[in-house]
């Protein structure tokens, strides 16, 4: 009988520390809406691709539409939110495992993005300037 209590006892104590979990779920599922969809994945060559085939330089900048390739004024590159250090919300991109042969077909596939005209535009409202996400709503810090 005593065992049963203790048992109760300790379970009871150790769940006093989870609060509610439906209330952690919302939460999480509200912030993801304003949130990259690569946000949580690994942020390689290939996504950056994807998200530098999507954008459009004459719209404004957004979560969605940056080009991944840019650097900003201290050479840095952007996370999957298009936040680059120093940023509110910036979190450290899942980056992927590489090894010297990906590093050289990595190189390879920078020349060719490099070529883009793309990526000589400066000054378009989906370029990077300081304070370009004003307005945006903070992007919830990473849970990784």
């Amino acid at each position: 009988m005593f065992k049963s209590f203790l048992l109760i006892a300790f379970v009871a104590f150790a769940s006093a520390f989870n609060g509610p979990a439906a209330i952690r779920s919302s939460r999480t599922a509200a912030s993801q809406v304003q949130m990259s969809r690569f946000e949580g994945k690994v942020w390689d060559i290939e996504a950056k691709q994807v998200i530098f085939d999507e954008w459009n330089p004459e719209e404004p900048r957004g979560y969605n539409n940056f080009n991944p390739f840019e650097r900003d004024d201290q050479g840095n590159c952007c996370d999957p939110n298009g936040k680059f250090p120093g940023e509110g919300s910036y979190g450290d991109p899942m980056r992927p495992d590489t090894n010297f042969a990906q590093m050289t077909k990595d190189r390879e596939t920078m020349k060719i993005i490099n070529a883009d005209e793309r990526m000589k535009i400066k000054g378009k409202p989906g370029n990077w300037k300081f304070g370009w996400d004003k307005g945006l709503g903070m992007v919830p810090p990473n849970q990784q």
